[in-house]
């Protein structure tokens, strides 16, 4: 259990977490579920995240409600126990599933991979588009490089050995069909404009953070 300053404990209960203190403010208390014990921890900071969000800015969440956390997107929804229960998008981004096992894995390993490089967390939204070549939603081995981008863009070309320069050969699709089949590359994600990586590897190239994508450079 843990409290914070206002007086709103987080209490857990097997692999469920929930608010107390919300409903004496007239807000529902919250409840979130992960499938993974190693998770119950970001899901008390997701908890915490929400519920200073409702107190710091006096905000209210009603049932339906969206909510971005880091990359991936939760819903809270109100069920007969009286609580707002989150959900969150399946892998597809096509339904709402109930728990945030998938939000919080994203936010842990791209949190831990953006600190491994002193890398600033700047997750793009999953309905961004990211150009790739052939191979990667096959599995291939990716290079990977963030352009800063038009707004309809996450920046990112992705990239494997099948593409040889030519740049009619990519693809442009939404993130989430890229992390959908490819959830190893999911951890890269939030790198800044500027950063590329290969392999377990990742580095800043300065070049790269003043160039406009769709030069055609793909990730060379």
């Amino acid at each position: 259990m843990s409290r914070n300053e206002s007086g709103v404990q987080i209490l857990q209960q097997g692999l469920s977490s929930q608010t107390k203190g919300l409903a004496q403010r007239g807000h529902p208390e919250l409840k979130a579920w992960v499938d993974d014990p190693r998770l119950i921890v970001e899901a008390e900071k997701f908890l915490r995240f929400v519920a200073d969000y409702i107190e710091d800015d006096n905000a209210r969440i009603k049932s339906g409600e969206t909510l971005a956390y880091g990359y991936w997107l939760t819903k809270f929804e109100l069920v007969d126990d009286g609580m707002l229960h989150a959900f969150e998008y399946n892998p597809d981004a096509t339904e709402f599933v109930p728990g945030v096992t998938q939000t919080l894995t994203y936010w842990r390993d791209q949190h831990e991979l953006c600190a491994r490089f002193n890398a600033a967390f700047s997750p793009p939204r999953p309905d961004k588009m990211v150009a790739i070549s052939d191979g990667v939603v096959e599995g291939d081995a990716v290079e990977g490089v963030r352009y800063p981008s038009p707004e309809n863009m996450s920046g990112w070309w992705l990239t494997t050995d099948r593409y040889n320069g030519n740049i009619k050969t990519i693809k442009t699709t939404h993130l989430y069909h890229v992390t959908a089949r490819r959830p190893d590359l999911a951890r890269f994600l939030a790198l800044p404009y500027g950063f590329r990586f290969q392999g377990e590897d990742a580095w800043y190239d300065e070049k790269v953070a003043k160039a406009a994508a769709g030069t055609g450079t793909g990730s060379k």
